[in-house]
């Protein structure tokens, strides 16, 4: 007895999990479409039609809103390309001999 408890095996569990693929855009399509479905057959309601603006809405200010984002980093980043610039000028018209005493003072 004692000898089959240490050898029995243990058997494989098989799970049935198939992944599902979600495709965000499309089902914004879908909505849209079925909204411009009840408008063109007249039974949309006027909850609806408010539902359907709030969410145009909050979909093209959450698109402002990353849009802006991306430009302030770009103006961030353009201005200290322009600053590096100038100083890369000044140090070449006044001469590479005043670099030592700058970053003296500056250090």
């Amino acid at each position: 007895m004692k000898i089959r408890f240490f050898n029995k095996a243990i058997p494989h569990r098989r799970f049935e999990y198939q992944p599902m693929y979600y495709n965000e855009r499309k089902e914004r399509l879908d909505i849209k479409k079925a909204h411009y479905e009840k408008i063109n057959d007249g039974s949309i309601t006027d909850n609806e039609r408010r539902e359907h603006l709030r969410d145009n809405l909050r979909d093209q200010w959450s698109a402002s809103h990353v849009r802006s984002q991306h430009n302030r980093s770009s103006n961030i980043r353009i201005l200290l390309l322009i600053g590096l610039i100038l100083a890369l000028g000044y140090f070449i018209f006044n001469g590479v001999d005043q670099v030592d005493t700058i970053v003296t003072k500056l250090w």
